[in-house]
């Protein structure tokens, strides 16, 4: 009903505007009315009010320059003459290039590692899971990426600062290599930044103040409870074992290494045992085979067990 709703809505659109032409040129508009329609990505890119507001915004511009200017004049009347095709050609672009504004986004499925190459030549290498999104004038308006999972950048030199966004956190460099590691499902919703070459700042994104500088052999994080990030320290091996298919928990809470292997190898992993979440553990895999042999390894070390279901495995008492 919805939709049946918007199409007609839509039909008293067209109608609203064909009848601002003559009727020889009614039959031309509504030709430009269909051609527009197609080429748009998706109907929502632009409200009905934008729409209208654009149109009337033509209608002035118009009226002013008949009062200004000389109706005898070439320009003036160009403009007059062409008045009611200027209105239509103004809805096919906004209608037809909506699409520039909504986010181009990147998703990589789980049990999977991709890179991808940005429009400015940078490259991102992305871990299993994650998100990334951009503008699709990246590097003619800006240069700043949205990320949720983990991700690793070897960012080209450029005019604007290279920027990414994760979960309430920012990394802002010009060109230089670092890992992001910041997941929404991570309990303390924390950003982990570790630079590998060049330096970067790192600070909230509510508060630019509060910046971090890094540089290559450091790593810093940020989460949900901190006003600032952490002071740099030194990185160690596991912020970039994933690159190398490599898992190294470092007494991690085991809710945040069971994330991590369901997307490691796309299985579910219920902890049917009562305040376990936030149990720590350490544990070092050189590209494991199979998700059996850590969660073995896991029960034995906490006492638990393990059992396979339909869609991944239960860890219970």
């Amino acid at each position: 009903m919805k939709n049946q709703n918007k199409h007609n809505h839509n039909e008293a659109d067209l109608e609203d505007v064909l009848s601002q032409f003559a009727d020889e040129e009614r039959a031309g508009a509504k030709d430009i009315w269909q051609k527009s329609k197609k080429a748009a990505r998706r109907e929502d890119i632009v409200s009905e009010k934008e729409v209208d507001e654009a149109l009337e915004n033509v209608h002035f511009r118009i009226e002013q320059e008949k009062r200004s200017r000389n109706q005898g004049s070439s320009i003036s009347g160009f403009i007059l003459s062409n008045a009611r095709y200027l209105v239509a050609a103004v809805a096919l672009i906004i209608l037809g290039f909506g699409f520039l504004f909504v986010p181009k986004t990147v998703t990589v499925p789980n049990a999977e590692i991709a890179e991808i190459k940005l429009p400015d030549g940078s490259s991102v290498e992305l871990n299993s899971g994650s998100t990334l999104q951009y503008n699709r004038l990246f590097a003619f308006t800006n240069r700043d990426i949205t990320l949720n999972g983990e991700a690793y950048f070897s960012v080209e030199e450029g005019e604007d600062p290279f920027i990414v966004e994760a979960n309430g956190s920012a990394t802002e460099v010009t060109g230089t290599e670092f890992n992001v590691r910041s997941w929404a499902d991570d309990p303390a919703v924390e950003t982990t930044i570790t630079v590998t070459e060049g330096s970067v700042q790192f600070y909230p994104v509510d508060n630019s103040s509060k910046i971090v500088s890094l540089q290559a052999g450091q790593t810093s994080r940020l989460n949900i409870e901190m006003g600032s990030p952490a002071q740099p320290t030194a990185s160690s091996e596991e912020h970039l074992a994933w690159r190398d298919n490599r898992l190294v928990f470092q007494q991690s809470p085991l809710i945040v290494i069971l994330h991590d292997l369901e997307r490691s190898f796309d299985v579910e992993i219920e902890l049917d045992v009562e305040d376990m979440e936030y149990e720590t553990l350490t544990a070092y895999y050189n590209q494991p085979a199979n998700v059996e042999t850590i969660l073995e390894d896991i029960c034995t070390v906490k006492g638990l067990r393990f059992t396979k279901t339909t869609s991944g495995y239960r860890i219970f008492k």
